[in-house]
């Protein structure tokens, strides 16, 4: 136990020293703003949406598919024991 209390005390030693030396980085917003963009706007994203809601709408289809076979089936079950 305290092995793990001395490693916890070095690690907390670390981040301060780091804390103290090192300056945050506060980013360019329009740089960001650009780069987000141009992320969402290339051939790469843009085939992973259309991927994915061409999955989404054949998941969706199959579930309204099981849906209506279920209810189907009930119904022909129910029609059957009457």
């Amino acid at each position: 136990m305290s092995e793990k209390v001395s490693t916890n005390e070095e690690l907390l030693a670390i981040e301060e020293a780091l804390r103290t030396r090192l300056n945050p980085v506060h980013p360019n917003q329009k740089f960001v703003s650009n780069l987000r963009q141009r992320l969402v706007e290339s051939p790469a994203y843009q085939q992973r949406r259309q991927k994915a809601a061409k999955l989404l709408t054949v998941a969706g289809g199959l579930l309204f598919g099981l849906v209506v076979f279920l209810i189907g089936r009930r119904l022909i079950e129910g029609s059957e024991s009457t």
